[in-house]
C-alpha cells in the first residue's frame, strides 16, 4: 500500500507512528538533511527513537551552520553518523528517510532539524509511504536526487556510500501510478524554475520567509508562468524581503495583492503555488534557490510538485502597494569571507586511524585538533594536513577525543573549522537481529583449552556436537542476522556482521584466535571507547547505553599469542583431541559431498588450535602431525560458497592462516621429493598455492607463535615470507617450484637457449644434471639440463620416458630409458660416472677430442 500525503506536522510524527506499529518491524536506515541541525535536539527526541528501533542514522547538514555547541552534542559518531555538505551556495534541502526491511516512509518539506523546525514553526511537508516493491514516484524521484547527490555536493565519503547505499534500497521496483503527479525534483543540474508550467495561468501565490531582496526569483517567476493575478505574502517579524523590489516585479500582472501574516509560530514553509498545483520544499523564492543549479553556483535544493484540491496560501492582512513599497527587512548581517577557516567534512575511523576530510585540499598547512567534550582549554593536535591535500590519516594509538577541527592561521588571526565528530562506522551501523545459528555451548578461551584437559574434553564433544548441527542447516558462513540481501549491505558493515557472528557462535577468545584483533578492530567490534562517559541523569526517557551504542559489551582487549606448557603426561590425550579435532573439521556431513563440510570459521579454528599444540611440543619427534595438518590445509581452501558469501576482510585472515599451515609443512621437507614428508607438503602444496600467494604476509605474521617449548615445531617469519613468495612466483613461472628446490640443493639453474644450466664447484656433474632434469622435467616432461664443473660438461636431455645423456670428455652420447621409479636422479645415484644400461648407437664426432669443435 502507497500513499502520499500533505502535512503540517514534524517529521518527529514518523518515527513515532513507527515505534508504535503493531508489526513491530525494525528500522534499518534514517537519513535527515538539513540547512541548520541541532544534534542537541535530534539526541533528544529522535536518534533515541530510531537507534532503539534498530536503525543505522545519518544526519547532514550545512557546513557551518549547525545551532548546537559541540559541547552538547554527547553521542555523535557513535550512536549516528554526522557530516558537513558543501556547495557553492547553501546546502538547503530537508529530507528524511525512514527505510524498513520493506517500508519506505519519506518526508520531504520545509523544516531544519532543530527545535524550531521541527517543533513550533510552521511548516510544509509532503509525506510519502510505499515499500521498496511497490511505491509512488515520489520515492523514486527522491531514490534518483540521493544517489547523485554525492556526485555535486561534497561530504564525506563514508555518508556519501551511505546515500548511495539508501537510495538504491527505496527505490520502488514498481511505480504505483495513482501517486504519478506527484514528483520531487532537486537542482544538483537543473534550475528548479525549469520544472515550473510555461503556459499562461490563472493565479500565481507566493508564500515564503526569503525573498531575494532585488525580487529576481519573483520576476522570472512572473515572466515564465505569465499569470493574470499575483498573491505575496511575507510574515514581517522573519522574513528576508524588499517590499518595492516586490512590486516592480509584480507590475506586468493584471492584479495582485500583498498580504503580511501577523505574529506568532514562524511561517517558514515555501509555497509556490498555481492554480491547482503547487510546489513546496527547501527552496525559498530566490535566485540562488531557483535560478540557478547546484552544478552552476546556487543552492541545493529539493522541493515536490503536487497538484492539491486545498489552497495552501496563508491567510492574512492585504496591502496597499503605497504601503507594502515602504516595507523592507533588515540587510543581513556580514559575515566572515568564504574560506576564511577550514571546512571539515567529517572525520571518521578506518583501520586503526583517524581519517579527516577537508572539503577543498588544503591552502595551506591546516592543524587538525580533537577534544573528548569540545570544551574550551581541552582541544589537543594530533597532526597536520599538508599543503594540497584534502584527506589525511593519523595514527593515534588512544583517541584522545570525539570532536575534530581544522585550524589555519590568516595574518596572524586563528580560523577554525566548525567541529565535525569522530565517526566509528562500525558503531553506527544497523542494529542486527539476534539469529538462532548452532553455536558453542559456552565461550572457550584457548589458555583454558590447553591446561584443563577435562575443559578441552568438553569442547571437544562440543565440537562435534556443533558440527553435526551445522551440517543440517548447511552454510559455510554464519548467516546474516538481518533480512536484508549481502549486496545491500555496505563491505565494511559485512566484515563487522560476521565478527559479531563468530564472537557469538565461537566465543571471543576462539574467534579472536582466528582473526587477531588490532586496535582497530577491537574499537569496531566493542565499546571499549566512547566519546564521554555519559551520566544516567543525562538520558532521556527510555533511554539507555544500549539503545544508543547498540553495544552493551565489556571493553575488549587484543588476544596475545602465547604457546600453552602442556604436561609431559597430558601430551598423549591432547594428541588425541587433536586427532578429533581434526575429523571434525574435514568429514563432510554428507559422505563424498564435499560442499557439507563444516562452516570455514570452525574449520580455521581447528587449524589455529592445531598450530597451538604443535608449537606446544605435544608431537615431540614424530611425524604423525603431517597427514592431519595436510587434509587441514585442504580444508581451508575456498569453495564457491565461501567466495561469494565470506567478506573480503575475512579472506585475508583464512589465506593468512593457510600460508602459515603450509610453511610449517613445508620444514623439513621437498616439494616433489619422494619421502612421506615430501609427498604430504607437495599434495597439500597443489591445492592451496593458489590462495597462499594471496596472504598477506603481515598480518600472517599475527598467527606466528614463539618457539617457547622443548620439540616446538613454529615457523619462523623468514619461512613465511619464503612460502607466500613461493606462491606467487608460482603464479608466474611454472618452474618456480622446481627453482626452490634446486636452490635448497645448492644448484642455481639459469635458462639458456631453451637449455638450464648450472655451474658451479660440485663433484658429480652427473648428479647436478640429473637433478635439474629430474626437478624441471616434472612440469613438461621435456628439458635439456646442462651441468658444468672446472672438469667437465654434462648434458642430460629428456623427453617423456626418453633420457640421451653426453659427456663432455667422452665423444658418445647414451641412450636411457626411464619409468615412474626410474628417473635421472635414481640412475644417477650411487654412479660417479654414466649410469650403466644405456644404448650408444653412435660416436659424436670420431677422432676429435673431447669438447672440440
Amino acid at each position: 500500500m502507497s500513499d502520499v500525503s500533505r502535512s503540517f506536522r514534524s517529521p518527529l510524527t514518523l518515527f513515532e507512528q513507527w515505534r508504535d506499529r503493531a508489526d513491530g518491524a525494525r528500522l534499518r536506515e534514517v537519513v535527515i538533511t538539513g540547512y541548520t541541525v541541532d544534534l542537541g535536539f535530534l539526541e533528544k527526541f529522535a536518534i533515541p527513537t530510531a537507534r532503539a528501533l534498530g536503525a543505522r542514522i545519518t544526519v547532514l547538514g550545512d557546513a557551518g551552520q549547525a545551532v548546537h555547541d559541540p559541547v552538547d552534542v554527547r553521542r555523535a559518531g557513535v550512536a549516528y553518523q554526522h557530516g558537513h555538505a558543501v556547495c557553492p551556495r547553501a546546502f538547503h534541502p530537508k529530507l528524511v528517510v525512514l527505510l524498513g526491511d520493506d517500508d519506505v516512509w519519506l518526508a520531504v518539506g520545509s523544516g531544519n532539524p532543530t527545535l524550531s523546525g521541527w517543533g513550533y514553526n510552521r511548516e510544509l511537508w509532503v509525506t510519502a509511504r510505499g515499500t521498496r516493491q511497490y511505491g509512488p514516484q515520489l520515492n523514486a524521484d527522491v531514490a534518483d536526487w540521493l544517489h547523485d547527490l554525492p556526485d555535486v555536493v561534497g561530504m564525506a565519503s563514508w555518508i556519501a556510500a551511505t546515500l548511495r547505499q539508501v537510495a538504491e534500497r527505496i527505490r520502488p521496483a514498481i511505480i504505483d501510478e495513482r501517486w504519478s503527479p506527484v514528483r520531487a525534483y532537486g537542482n544538483l543540474r537543473r534550475p528548479l524554475l525549469e520544472r515550473l508550467p510555461t503556459d499562461p495561468i490563472d493565479e500565481l501565490r507566493l508564500a515564503a520567509p526569503f525573498y531575494d531582496p532585488p525580487a529576481r526569483a519573483v520576476s522570472a517567476l512572473v515572466n515564465r508562468t505569465k499569470p493574470r493575478s499575483v498573491r505575496v505574502a511575507v510574515q514581517p517579524s522573519i522574513a528576508m524581503f524588499d517590499g518595492a523590489a516586490l512590486v516592480r516585479a509584480t507590475e506586468s500582472t493584471v492584479d495582485r495583492e500583498f498580504r503580511l501574516l501577523g505574529p506568532g509560530p514562524a511561517r517558514h514553509g515555501k509555497l509556490i503555488e498555481w492554480d491547482a498545483d503547487g510546489k513546496t520544499g527547501s527552496a525559498n523564492i530566490t535566485a540562488s534557490a531557483l535560478l540557478l543549479s547546484t552544478a552552476q553556483g546556487g543552492n541545493c535544493e529539493l522541493a515536490v510538485i503536487a497538484p492539491h484540491t486545498n489552497p495552501l496560501f496563508p491567510e492574512g492582512d492585504p496591502q496597499p502597494d503605497t504601503a507594502f513599497r515602504q516595507l523592507a527587512s533588515a540587510p543581513p548581517t556580514a559575515t566572515d569571507p568564504v574560506g576564511a577557516a577550514p571546512v571539515l567534512l567529517g572525520c571518521a575511523l578506518s583501520d586503526g586511524t583517524l581519517v579527516v576530510e577537508l572539503a577543498a585540499p588544503a591552502a595551506q598547512r591546516v592543524v587538525v585538533e580533537t577534544s573528548l567534550s569540545a570544551v574550551p582549554g581541552s582541544w589537543l593536535a594530533v597532526g597536520a594536513v599538508p599543503v594540497g591535500q584534502q584527506t589525511a590519516r593519523f595514527l593515534v594509538p588512544e583517541l584522545t577525543g570525539g570532536a575534530v577541527r581544522g585550524v589555519i592561521e590568516i595574518d596572524g588571526v586563528r580560523r577554525e573549522s566548525a567541529a565535525v565528530f569522530i565517526t566509528d562506522p562500525s558503531r553506527c551501523r544497523p542494529r542486527r537481529d539476534v539469529s538462532d545459528d548452532p553455536r558453542l555451548s559456552r565461550a572457550y578461551e584457548p589458555d583454558e583449552l590447553f591446561t584443563d584437559p577435562l575443559i578441552a574434553q568438553r569442547f571437544t564433544a562440543d565440537l562435534a556436537r556443533l558440527v553435526e548441527l551445522a551440517g543440517t542447516t548447511g552454510g559455510s558462513v554464519p548467516a546474516s542476522s538481518t533480512s536484508t540481501v549481502s549486496s545491500e549491505v555496505a563491505p565494511s558493515d559485512r566484515w563487522m556482521d560476521y565478527l559479531e557472528d563468530c564472537d557469538r557462535l565461537l566465543g571471543p577468545g576462539l574467534s579472536g584466535l582466528i582473526f587477531p584483533r588490532t586496535s582497530a578492530t577491537i574499537h569496531a567490534t566493542t565499546a571499549g571507547w566512547s566519546i564521554d562517559d555519559t551520566d544516567e541523569s543525562e538520558l532521556t526517557e527510555d533511554e539507555d547505553e544500549g539503545v544508543l551504542d547498540g553495544l552493551v559489551e565489556e571493553p575488549a582487549t587484543a588476544s596475545v599469542r602465547s604457546v600453552p606448557d602442556i604436561r609431559p603426561d597430558e601430551r598423549v590425550r591432547y594428541r588425541r583431541f587433536a586427532a578429533r579435532w581434526v575429523a571434525s573439521a574435514t568429514e563432510p556431513a554428507v559422505e563424498e559431498d564435499w560442499s557439507t563440510l563444516p562452516p570455514v570459521h570452525l574449520r580455521m579454528t581447528v587449524t589455529a588450535l592445531y598450530l597451538t599444540l604443535l608449537a606446544a611440543g605435544v608431537w615431540q619427534e614424530d611425524e604423525d602431525w603431517r597427514i592431519d595438518l595436510r587434509w587441514l590445509v585442504w580444508a581451508l581452501v575456498p569453495d564457491d560458497g565461501m567466495l561469494d558469501e565470506l567478506p573480503a576482510e575475512a579472506f585475508d585472515h583464512l589465506y593468512s592462516l593457510m600460508a602459515v599451515a603450509m610453511a610449517t609443512l613445508r620444514q623439513g621437507a621437498h616439494l616433489q621429493g619422494g619421502r612421506e614428508a615430501d609427498v604430504l607438503a607437495t599434495d597439500a602444496w597443489r591445492d592451496a598455492s593458489e590462495w597462499v600467494a594471496e596472504a598477506d604476509a603481515e598480518l600472517a605474521e599475527q598467527q606466528l607463535l614463539p618457539a617457547s617449548q622443548p620439540f616446538a615445531r613454529v615457523v619462523s617469519a623468514r619461512e613465511l615470507w619464503d612460502t607466500i613468495v613461493l606462491a606467487k612466483e608460482t603464479r608466474q613461472d611454472p618452474y618456480a617450484e622446481a627453482r626452490a628446490t634446486l636452490a635448497e640443493a645448492g644448484l642455481a639453474v639459469r635458462l639458456d637457449e631453451g637449455a638450464w644450466w648450472v655451474e658451479g664447484e660440485f663433484g658429480n656433474a652427473y648428479r647436478a644434471a640429473a637433478r635439474v632434469a629430474t626437478e624441471l622435467g616434472r612440469t613438461t616432461g621435456r628439458v635439456v639440463a646442462v651441468a658444468r664443473n672446472p672438469r667437465c660438461t654434462v648434458l642430460i636431455a629428456r623427453v617423456d620416458r626418453a633420457m640421451v645423456l653426453v659427456d663432455s670428455r667422452m665423444p658418445v652420447w647414451r641412450l636411457y630409458q626411464l619409468s615412474g621409479t626410474r628417473t635421472p636422479v635414481s640412475m644417477t645415484a650411487e654412479c660417479p660416472g654414466p649410469p650403466p644400461g644405456a644404448r650408444t648407437p653412435t660416436y659424436i664426432a670420431s677422432g676429435r677430442g673431447a669438447g672440440s669443435e
